[in-house]
């Protein structure tokens, strides 16, 4: 079933379809963590569903909402295996990897066939930010030409990535981080250990539900620990940046750059003066009180837009040498904080 923070969502798609208005382009935009491509699924199945008791409306009650997205007909389960032939997903041979524009000229042939199981056909872009500038054009010519009975879905964490020419023939469904409230119910009702602290959890992703979780499941967070211990070592000169790599070499590095963003972000906080409950890291209040008291604003904030590039360039699709990153990270960050006030 959807989220319970995704019911306006569906509700505008379910307006849509009523109206006989659905477009033939959709971009789910937000950050990672919010269920856009598990939306995406339930969305598809409730049209390609081949049980009568599964019509698309607009009541959102969880009730109704579940009733509606937990059919096992023939066609739903097609559609949760990624085997429905009305389905077509588009993403990255390997994770973070680009998507090629002979992917995309996949997506012409598909659309012109005729619909074999419903009345519709989906193409799921997953995520839409990956695709290189040739996907990008290819994909272009489709949208300027739709195929009638077919569903482009987008799914991307931001739009600077994607072109004008894309994002204008595109309707937007945005997916922002629920309210807290919410978001912190679910995560009670989903972890089993009821000491951990939610309400960090949730701000180390975001107020992302789901990219919280995945931090617990994948147990990240002791590797945080690791990381930000490393960083106020360095900062300290009771470290050497090179061989504190190889302890890091587990930690994804889109997770060493949130969390490192993170802490840069906090210190940037301190200096500004805002209030101490925006603190993110407050299990490290006193580290990150240290170092405000002893480093430049200026050098946090040329760092945190080194941090953002790299951000940048991973969601792009680019692949940087992974040592290699994490060695300028720690470098870098030595020569930022080492400067005293």
């Amino acid at each position: 079933m959807i989220y319970p923070w995704q019911t306006d969502q569906w509700q505008q798609l379910a307006h849509a379809k009523q109206e006989n208005r659905l477009p033939h382009a959709l971009l789910f935009i937000g950050i990672r963590g919010t269920g856009k491509a598990h939306f995406a699924e339930n969305f598809m199945r409730t049209q390609l569903c081949s049980c009568s008791m599964s019509p698309f409306e607009t009541d959102t009650s969880q009730s109704d909402v579940s009733r509606r997205t937990h059919c096992e007909c023939h066609s739903c389960r097609l559609v949760t295996n990624r085997s429905h032939p009305n389905v077509l997903w588009i993403e990255p041979e390997k994770p973070g990897s680009a998507i090629k524009v002979d992917q995309v000229r996949d997506i012409t042939e598909f659309v012109n066939q005729t619909s074999l199981q419903g009345e519709y056909r989906f193409v799921v872009i997953n995520p839409a930010s990956n695709m290189n500038a040739n996907a990008a054009n290819a994909l272009l010519k489709t949208l300027e030409e739709p195929s009638s009975g077919s569903i482009l879905i987008l799914i991307s964490e931001q739009t600077f990535h994607l072109p004008a020419t894309i994002l204008s023939r595109c309707q937007y469904i945005h997916f922002p981080a629920p309210p807290a409230t919410l978001a912190l119910d679910w995560l009670e009702k989903k972890l089993t250990d009821k000491t951990m602290d939610r309400e960090l959890i949730l701000q180390l992703a975001h107020g992302a539900p789901l990219a919280a979780m995945q931090l617990v499941q994948d147990n990240i967070l002791a590797a945080r620990i690791n990381l930000l211990q490393i960083l106020y070592a360095l900062s300290q000169k009771q470290a050497d940046p090179v061989k504190s790599v190889s302890s890091l070499q587990n930690l994804e590095l889109v997770h060493i750059l949130d969390f490192t963003l993170n802490w840069v972000m906090d210190l940037l906080r301190l200096h500004l003066k805002i209030d101490t409950k925006e603190i993110i890291n407050k299990d490290f209040t006193q580290p990150l009180t240290d170092l405000y008291q002893r480093s430049l604003m200026s050098n946090i904030m040329q760092y945190m837009d080194y941090l953002q590039q790299l951000r940048n360039q991973i969601s792009s699709g680019i692949n940087l040498n992974k040592q290699l990153m994490i060695e300028n990270i720690l470098i870098r960050w030595m020569e930022c904080a080492h400067v005293s006030r």
